[in-house]
């Protein structure tokens, strides 16, 4: 294939793009290819392209496996490596292997061949370079093909056959100074470095016309925000020699048939739009809207588009999408914000990122998804991860989650990418800073129709260069205008005053200054200079979150388990968090040193919720001074102790609960500065007739205050409610009980502290981006002499269509105080947490002769036969 032939693809000419979809499969539209793959390495081939994308091709070693799939992926599945996550097997991998090209080769069939029709191949993503071959000819080579978020799309109308057919693919794998897909200090690296067909492959058909990427976009009437204007925009080519006359129709459900015709030049590829002014039906009554979580439920509507030449209908989809409006604004501090619908909410979020195979299943990626949710969190923030498929998207679209997607940091920094270091990101050059721009915006073609996704995000610690970011905003803007765009996650270098201001764009208006590493919880409500309650901090975090013992003990040698050594800094991060040191210290001094591994384990999930609950209570509380927090991470790429609400495993942490209390839509929260109890709402109306409970406690359970005061709590909005006195005989360590009730006196929520009246302080004149240092401590050691309580348990278990709810309740039977409960339901046979679990709250703690129930749900597929239940606590009998 001439070179001139396949720069006319890579500029947008036949390089179409397509969005999450489901296509109807009785029109055979997309053919997905992505089963019963082989793969090879060059040295075992030894034999040329054209040979091996014959169908008739036969080699007897070739390593099956289906895509998407890395060749790490792959060869993981067929067996080898086994054991790779335990203790530093990983390390020991010899990656020489790795360092050359690798085939995929798959032979696939064509049934009822049309021979007037329109036939694209479709590589969704690669890595990182490649030449490829279908049935004996070459169709691209790595001149063009380069890059890991680039979509290859290719016209194979001349060269597929009726029946058998092959592809053969030659993957080059990434070289020190390529910009390809990466991890940080995260986890280690890939020994792969991620090489392979990482998303999947599609043969598309068509007639003369084909249709991508079909779009709609809301503005919602300003009077009642109910009422919408909607605009369909889809991505039409015409692959015939001749002028067409087309017409786009779309089905919406609800809403009724709209349509428009139009002619199409032959060889033309362009967006089409139909607007209100095109037909009145898209001007939309009592619309149901798409809200994120806890703001109301997230509405969708399908919709079916074809689009018809002569009569006959060329080519359809099916999809969905939600009806919803995006604004930023900017707060009195010139920090960003944002709306939806009209309505101002708090950016509760984490940081996503891939397994580090990029080996997902789609079923993990959804329990993911989902405990998001659960958490009561809003957003996802994926940095240089882009899922492998569209689950994540489709999965968030579902669960009313908000997504912010950009580019990594590893394409910042020459420890990671290889290249020099400068104040921007490391995209230079007329031709790299194009194709990089063309490939964003192949992923903004591509999902551009998820109301999830809110945010356009290019850098993130370091700006695009000018030209690059120039560049983005034009192609960017020319497919989607319908949402904001952050050129990076950063405004400015940690301990200079100036901002990081783009010549571009101005001001990115949100921050990243840390921490990453511990710092106690109320660091989050004094801090004014980094990561504290004020802006949109883009990503921070308190740290590790060593996750149970379970999962301890699937990374750690059975010799390595105690003391904490150098195999457990293994499985840390890396560079500056490649040791669990910084939290040791203050872990120590705060809660007393655990006499081994149990102790540690629990003990350090009282220590997570401890940390993290603050963080995310304290931007509630200053709404909205304080417009968002993204913690740092939501999940794990690999078995580890650092950055995670869940562990690679699923396995929930006491961070998990402690980030599900802090963000209750409805809340009452302790303030660490001020001694004051704040109360949050985050729902669009305002409660009322709301009372507040506050009890104090000593380290004995002896109650020394309870008060009830009413409350009214504005919507979206956070306010003082009560203010602590100072009281005597407290004691080093005590706790304060706090319920929020209705006027039937029912919960509406709650939330427990262990307190201390030494206070953490901290050294602020010597923070960096990894944390500020401790210079003395809060002591909570008195946990450890807590008498113990007497804490009765009783199960029942039912089924409820696709899940089997478990409901446990615990009866405090003493006059003391059961702390920090977890309940938990077991494999009997493996002993082994049953997960993905959702319970309604967990590692709880009783007061004095007080019941409580709390429920769980398990998808009864993922049940074992025999379960058995377990409570532990930190001072029941």
């Amino acid at each position: 294939m001439k070179l001139t032939v396949l720069m006319n693809w890579i500029c947008g000419i036949f390089v179409l793009s397509m969005m999450s979809c489901h296509v109807h499969e009785s029109d055979n539209y997309i053919q997905e290819l992505n089963s019963d793959w082989s793969i090879q390495s060059t040295d075992k081939v030894n034999d040329g392209g054209s040979h091996l994308s014959m169908p008739s091709y036969q080699q007897m070693d070739w390593i099956k496996g289906d895509i998407p799939a890395t060749v790490m992926t792959i060869l993981r599945e067929s067996g080898e490596y086994p054991d790779l996550f335990m203790g530093d097997n990983i390390d020991k991998i010899d990656n020489t292997r790795f360092k050359q090209a690798w085939w995929y080769r798959k032979v696939f069939e064509i049934h009822d061949l049309d021979k007037d029709g329109n036939y694209q191949l479709r590589f969704e993503g690669l890595n990182y370079k490649a030449n490829i071959w279908v049935n004996g000819q070459q169709i691209a080579d790595v001149n063009m093909v380069e890059g890991p978020f680039s979509r290859w799309t290719f016209n194979v109308s001349n060269y597929v056959t009726e029946g058998k057919n092959a592809i053969a693919v030659e993957i080059i794998p990434p070289v020190r100074g390529d910009l390809t897909i990466g991890f940080v200090d995260w986890n280690p690296a890939a020994p792969d470095q991620n090489m392979g067909l990482w998303r999947g492959v599609e043969l598309i058909k068509s007639a003369e016309v084909s249709i991508e990427s079909p779009f709609v976009t809301t503005k919602l009437n300003r009077d009642n925000w109910t009422d919408a204007a909607l605009t369909l925009t889809t991505l039409v080519t015409n692959h015939s020699a001749n002028t067409e006359k087309v017409t786009i129709k779309a089905e919406i459900a609800g809403i009724g048939l709209v349509s428009k015709e139009f002619e199409l030049k032959a060889g033309e590829s362009r967006d089409v739009t139909i607007t209100p002014e095109d037909d009145a039906k898209l001007n939309v009554k009592n619309a149901k809207l798409w809200w994120p979580n806890n703001l109301g439920e997230p509405d969708m509507y399908s919709m079916v588009v074809s689009a018809e030449v002569k009569g006959k209908v060329s080519q359809r989809i099916d999809t969905r999408f939600g009806i919803r409006e995006i604004e930023q604004f900017i707060n009195e501090e010139g920090h960003k914000g944002w709306k939806v619908n009209g309505k101002p909410l708090t950016i509760k979020g984490a940081g996503w990122v891939d397994d580090m195979f990029l080996a997902d299943s789609k079923e993990k990626v959804i329990a993911q998804v989902e405990y998001v949710k659960h958490m009561n969190l809003n957003c996802i923030r994926l940095e240089g991860f882009w899922g492998r498929d569209k689950t994540i998207y489709d999965a968030a679209d579902e669960n009313g989650l908000l997504i912010m997607i950009g580019w990594s940091c590893h394409w910042e920094w020459e420890a990671y990418c290889g290249r020099p270091e400068t104040h921007y990101m490391a995209i230079t050059g007329e031709e790299e800073i194009e194709r990089h721009a063309l490939s964003y915006r192949d992923q903004v073609l591509y999902l551009r129709n998820h109301p999830s996704v809110y945010l356009w995000v290019f850098g993130s610690d370091k700006l695009p260069v000018p030209e690059l970011e120039a560049k983005l905003n034009t192609y960017i803007t020319g497919v989607d205008d319908s949402r904001p765009i952050l050129a990076a996650c950063k405004y400015q270098d940690f301990g200079t005053d100036h901002y990081n201001h783009s010549e571009v764009s101005g001001s990115t208006g949100v921050k990243m200054l840390g921490p990453y590493g511990y710092v106690p919880p109320v660091y989050w409500y004094i801090d004014t200079i980094a990561g504290g309650a004020y802006g949109f901090n883009t990503e921070t975090g308190p740290g590790p979150q060593v996750p149970p013992l379970e999962s301890i003990k699937k990374m750690i040698p059975k010799d390595k388990l105690w003391p904490i050594n150098d195999m457990w800094n293994f499985h840390c991060g890396r560079h500056q968090f490649g040791s669990l040191d910084r939290y040791l210290n203050s872990f120590n001094r705060r809660y007393g040193e655990a006499n081994g591994v149990e102790e540690f384990a629990f003990k350090s999930q009282i220590s997570n919720y401890e940390a993290i609950r603050p963080m995310f209570e304290a931007f509630q509380a200053n709404k909205f001074k304080a417009t968002g927090v993204i913690q740092w991470m939501l999940n794990s790429a690999w078995p580890e102790m650092f950055w995670q609400l869940y562990d690679y495993y699923l396995v929930p942490n006491g961070a998990f609960y402690g980030t599900k209390k802090a963000c209750q839509p409805l809340n009452a929260v302790y303030n660490y500065k001020d001694n004051k109890v704040y109360w949050v709402n985050d729902y669009n109306n305002n409660m009322n007739d709301l009372s507040l409970h506050v009890e104090v406690y000593d380290l004995h359970s002896k109650v020394l205050l309870n008060e009830k005061v009413a409350l009214s709590l504005e919507a979206h909005s956070s306010g003082v409610a009560y203010e602590l006195p100072e009281l005597e005989g407290i004691g080093e360590t005590y706790f304060v009980n706090l319920e929020l009730v209705n006027t039937a006196d029912e919960l509406v929520a709650d939330n427990f502290y262990w307190l201390s009246t030494k206070a953490d302080e901290m050294k602020f004149e010597e923070t960096t981006w990894v944390y500020t240092p401790p210079k003395d401590y809060a002591n909570l050691t008195g946990i450890n002499d807590m008498p113990s309580a007497n804490v009765a348990e009783s199960w029942k278990k039912t089924v409820d269509g696709d899940y089997t709810l478990f409901e446990c309740q615990l009866e405090n039977k003493s006059d003391k105080i059961a702390f920090f409960i977890e309940v938990a339901v077991l494999d009997k046979q493996t002993n082994e947490l049953v997960v993905p679990v959702f319970w309604d709250d967990n590692y709880v703690s009783l007061m004095p002769n007080e019941t409580k129930t709390i429920t769980a749900k398990i998808a009864s597929d993922k049940l074992p036969e025999n379960v058995e239940y377990r409570i532990e606590g930190w001072n029941i009998k």
